[in-house]
């Protein structure tokens, strides 16, 4: 087995991962000190190369292995007593570790990224359970195209969402105590505007993330769901669905409260920019049913110089103008 690289190394390996993935999310990072933006690159990389263990084209089966061999890995790599530098390996190396259609090669990058990883959990004191927790949402993504109850969406959310958001929190830092609650509803706030984003898309991947139980209550069943077409029934859906996303959004915002101000830029423009993709869906709920909805370039644009020059950040309203116009709605 080769040996490890050195932290610095490692966090450059975890550098390029991020680079190269052209997410918005890793542009973000730019907001924060060079400290909390290598971390967050570490962060990413490990959930970057879980989330393509999941999204590969191999059997289900195969997946779960792979998933079940990498989640092992990190539970054996995030002790705090074991040198930065060493990396163990699950004592049971399956054959199919090293199949063509594997996306990447789990054992050199479990040698890259997790020394990386961590230096930025030790450092910034994120427990590993939040790590196993993201691993845990992509094997369930990989088991569950159905949810019966808004309570199991909600644990699929915090799987795939809030426990990304909790880490990343320990990264940003804050003020005791954590605003666990309110990081959660944030999670779950993003998530659920990833999902009304994506109803065309998912169906024609035959899978149903809104809840049985709200869909049933408009008259409406499955086969609408996998074949939308334009009808009030699902437009009412979609519209329950976004009042109940603008009050998580309002709960997520809390954590602003408690950030460190180092870390109250990345997540003033990752909520804005997911509550004005909310406002976009709400304001034509009939359009997810044809495309997927997303910021034009001039929104983009504005959103980023809005955050990225200092000046223009420091009048940023706070609480943002959407928290304020509900506020209105409601008296």
């Amino acid at each position: 087995m080769n040996r490890p690289p050195s932290v610095a190394a490692s966090y450059r390996h975890v550098r390029r991962i991020s680079r190269r993935s052209g997410s918005n999310f890793y542009r973000s990072f730019w907001l924060l000190p060079r400290p909390k933006r290598r971390a967050m690159c570490a962060l990413y990389a490990f959930a970057r190369i879980t989330d393509d263990l999941g999204d590969c084209d191999a059997a289900a089966v195969t997946r779960s292995i792979w998933l079940d061999w990498w989640r092992r890995a990190t539970e054996a790599n995030m002790s705090e007593g074991m040198p930065i530098d060493q990396v163990i390996l699950p004592v049971e190396v399956l054959p199919t570790i090293s199949s063509k259609r594997l996306p990447v090669n789990l054992q050199r990058s479990a040698n890259q990224v997790f020394p990386a990883l961590r230096d930025a959990s030790m450092r910034y004191r994120i427990p590993s359970r939040y790590l196993l927790e993201i691993i845990d949402g992509v094997t369930a993504d990989q088991q569950k195209t159905r949810f019966d109850t808004y309570e199991q969406l909600e644990h699929y959310c915090y799987l795939v969402a809030s426990s990304v958001g909790l880490a990343c929190l320990h990264i940003w830092e804050y003020e005791d105590p954590l605003p666990t609650a309110a990081a959660i509803d944030c999670g779950l706030a993003f998530q659920l505007t990833n999902i009304l984003r994506d109803i065309s898309e998912d169906a024609q991947r035959g899978r149903i993330y809104l809840p049985r139980q709200h869909y049933e209550q408009h008259g409406l069943s499955e086969d609408d769901l996998l074949m939308p077409r334009p009808d009030d029934r699902l437009r009412c859906l979609v519209d329950d669905e976004v009042r109940r996303a603008e009050r998580l959004f309002e709960s997520g915002w809390e954590v602003w409260d408690s950030l460190h101000p180092d870390g109250r830029p990345m997540f003033s423009m990752m909520w804005r920019r997911y509550r004005k993709l909310l406002a976009k869906i709400a304001a034509a709920p009939g359009s997810v049913l044809q495309r997927r909805v997303g910021l034009s370039n001039r929104e983009k644009f504005d959103l980023v110089s809005r955050h990225f020059i200092k000046p223009m950040f420091r009048r940023l309203p706070s609480p943002p103008s959407e928290l304020l116009s509900n506020d209105e709605t409601r008296r």
